[in-house]
């Protein structure tokens, strides 16, 4: 995959900076730095209002995800249309990692790999939590196999390796494009 095929990917990436904002459906007070984006709860979640870059930067939840967007080279280019389902790991997800393999995810060197990582948690399509089933497969960008599991309200995610993340948030939403909170990262064995 080239860089070109990742640009409207990566604009729905960085809207997951923002979900953890939207936790307490509170609109952002007038003057602070996240004016631009305003968030209110609907009834199917957390409505930005604005494209994916727009939305950047707005949770301390993913801040690390931010970095490694800037690290991917393609941060520039998060104004794409869409639509796309994103599984947005926090903060505390990707330091959970294999040791050293955040830092070196963070390595020039590893730039594809670092953009293979972003794209195995992405999903073409605006896909709200209602729409989605138990046992229901869909196909990451990188056209590997995430499993949906759905039970009452709890939902989450298996990549092909079997490792199962939670949905901490769910339908946060971009004008292009949805994004999960999730309590770690899909495919972990990169090589």
């Amino acid at each position: 995959m080239n860089n070109n095929q990742f640009r409207p990917i990566i604009a729905l990436l960085i809207v997951l900076v923002i979900v953890s904002t939207g936790a307490n459906a509170q609109t952002i007070p007038a003057g602070s730095i996240r004016d631009s984006v305003r968030t209110t709860l609907s009834a199917s979640g957390v409505v930005t209002g604005k494209n994916l870059a727009l939305s950047a930067a707005l949770s301390p939840e993913h801040t690390t995800l931010f970095q490694l967007l800037k690290a991917s080279g393609l941060l520039e280019q998060a104004s794409g249309n869409g639509p796309y389902t994103v599984f947005a790991p926090t903060n505390a997800a990707l330091t959970d990692l294999p040791d050293n393999m955040l830092s070196e995810l963070l390595l020039p060197s590893s730039k594809q790999k670092l953009v293979r990582l972003l794209a195995y948690h992405i999903v073409k399509g605006r896909i709200t939590s209602d729409q989605l089933k138990d046992g229901q497969t869909l196909t990451n960008l990188t056209g590997q196999i995430l499993v949906i599991h759905k039970q009452g309200n709890g939902l989450t995610i298996e990549d092909g390796r079997g490792n199962v993340a939670d949905v901490i948030q769910a339908d946060v939403r971009a004008t292009n494009g949805v994004v999960y909170s999730i309590n770690k990262v899909l495919q972990r064995n990169l090589k």
